[in-house]
């Protein structure tokens, strides 16, 4: 009688339970298995004791449960079948009476929970972040203190500022904090996708924002090194296309510590290539070796060399003759890619030398905690260098007290930060990577290290301009001018009305193509 009791009991408690927390299980596969394999097992540790009675015809005993005796005949045990499977053999049994399945023949009918897919929920509320109808459509990972943040600000400035796009959207992919936002424009929409649905997969975040895509129908869809809007163009691309245009930035390769090429113009452009209108760049060098490499149609490649205005609010261009010593500037990200370890072994080498390394940046990814600890000990321990922290872009700085800006990058399309610093009248010594000496030319326009990690080249070039200081005067003036001519908004503006498609006056882009192809 105990053993029954506890067995109502349990059962009784089991439905308060189910009726409760049945929903929030259900959602969760594995915790919905885990909780029918613990039902189970319960079930058969309480099941109540079985009644032993006696057939009249045989009068052997036939166990049969307590609380289930009435319902279950003498001669027959109970079927454990479901009832549709036993309906269907009853209508063949009629047909053929030796077409029966033995009843000791044991059926486990496995199911499994398919969790309600979570797209839908989100839909609506996506769309209604999203606004009214927008033409262009903008996905990055985050908006940060990097290059590739300010690359996006200058295409979100030039297509608002002049009514090159009706409306814009800016979306964020990744589940990280976006700073830089508040420096879009007032009418442009931002909305920060990776973290308001991090809650979903991968494959859920594709197919909600694919969804929104194909629905809503911008004219352009932009992607500047999102990976979310890479997987979207592979998979779906060619199906969104048939409603949109789809371009991609490219700006540099990224290397690993074993010197093989990766990122995402090496792994996910190629695979895409062919749903895009256009690839956009801020240096033409990584367009040649795409083009070397993957065989990519030149007419679907543009290079926009990212605009930048001279502050002249700002004191006057330094002149270092009247100096004993050189105050050297580097800022820039603490991560692998900036080579934060050779500037740390140019520092060691010039201990002897008048020169002081002022010191800014921070972390953004693929570094180590680790490893950026021991960068910022390693500096902080060195008493030629003043370690200052974070930084928020370049003319935040008191660049008017540094005299040159050093640049240690092991790989890089061509960075805004040495544009920003060309603008702000500093002379520059930079590694020979990427686009780089697009912008500077050794002797000319700034100082070239060849091949970026040449300890002693960076130092043999500090110590030239030690002693001839008025060189650093004429170097400001010629990479200014290059500044000036190639790099203004105006040139910018009219590079990006070459795009096929992209603004919205289209017959320029047009053009551009049909003479691309006769050549």
């Amino acid at each position: 009688m105990s053993r029954e009791f506890a067995y109502r009991s349990a059962r009784s408690l089991y439905g308060v339970f189910k009726k409760i927390l049945g929903p929030a299980v259900r959602s969760r596969p594995r915790l919905h298995h885990f909780i029918l394999a613990q039902k189970e097992a319960f079930r058969e540790l309480l099941r109540p004791l079985v009644v032993v009675c006696k057939t009249p015809l045989q009068g052997a005993p036939l166990a049969i449960p307590a609380r289930e005796t009435a319902a279950v005949p003498n001669h027959v045990p109970r079927s454990c079948s479901p009832g549709w499977l036993v309906e269907e053999w009853r209508e063949i049994h009629e047909l053929e009476p030796e077409l029966f399945p033995d009843p000791n023949i044991e059926f486990h009918i496995i199911t499994d929970f398919i969790r309600p897919s979570l797209v839908g929920r989100h839909y609506l509320d996506l769309c209604q972040l999203y606004g009214e109808k927008a033409t262009h459509v903008l996905m990055v990972p985050w908006l940060k203190s990097g290059g590739a943040d300010l690359v996006v600000l200058n295409y979100v400035k030039a297509l608002s500022a002049h009514k090159m796009a009706e409306r814009v959207v800016v979306i964020s992919t990744e589940n990280a904090d976006s700073p830089w936002a508040k420096k879009l424009p007032m009418e442009v929409q931002f909305i920060e996708f990776g973290k308001r649905y991090s809650h979903l997969s991968p494959e859920e975040q594709e197919k909600l924002l694919t969804r929104l895509f194909l629905q809503l129908q911008p004219r352009v869809i932009h992607n500047i090194n999102s990976l979310l809007g890479y997987n979207i163009f592979i998979k779906y691309g060619k199906a969104i296309t048939e409603t949109s245009r789809l371009y991609a930035c490219a700006f540099c390769e990224d290397v690993t510590p074993e010197g093989r090429s990766i990122g995402y113009p090496v792994c996910f452009l190629p695979r895409c290539f062919d749903s895009l209108t256009a690839v956009l760049s801020d240096n033409q060098h990584i367009l040649d070796k795409l083009r070397d490499t993957f065989a990519f149609e030149r007419e679907k490649l543009f290079v926009h060399y990212q605009p930048m205005t001279v502050d002249t609010s700002r004191p006057e261009s330094r002149d270092a003759r009247t100096k004993n010593s050189l105050d050297i500037l580097w800022a820039s990200r603490l991560d692998i890619q900036k080579r934060p370890d050779v500037l740390i072994k140019v520092a060691e080498k010039c201990k002897t030398m008048p020169f002081t390394f002022h010191i800014y940046g921070s972390p953004v990814y693929g570094t180590s905690e680790h490893e950026v600890k021991n960068f910022i000990d390693c500096l902080n321990a060195l008493p030629n260098v003043r370690y200052y922290g974070p930084f928020d872009g370049l003319p935040s700085l008191p660049t008017e007290r540094f005299d040159l800006f050093l640049y240690t990058s092991q790989w890089d399309g061509l960075p805004n930060v040495l544009l920003e610093a060309v603008s702000l009248g500093l002379p520059v010594i930079a590694s020979s990577t990427g686009g780089i000496s697009e912008l500077i030319s050794d002797g000319e326009t700034g100082f070239i290290v060849d091949p970026f990690d040449n300890i002693d080249g960076y130092v043999d070039t500090l110590k030239k301009i030690h002693r001839d200081r008025s060189v650093l005067h004429v170097i400001a003036g010629n990479s200014l001018k290059l500044l000036e001519s190639r790099h203004s908004w105006e040139r910018f503006n009219e590079e990006l009305k070459r795009v096929p498609f992209y603004v919205s006056d289209v017959s320029e882009g047009v053009q551009v193509i049909r003479k691309r192809r006769r050549k």
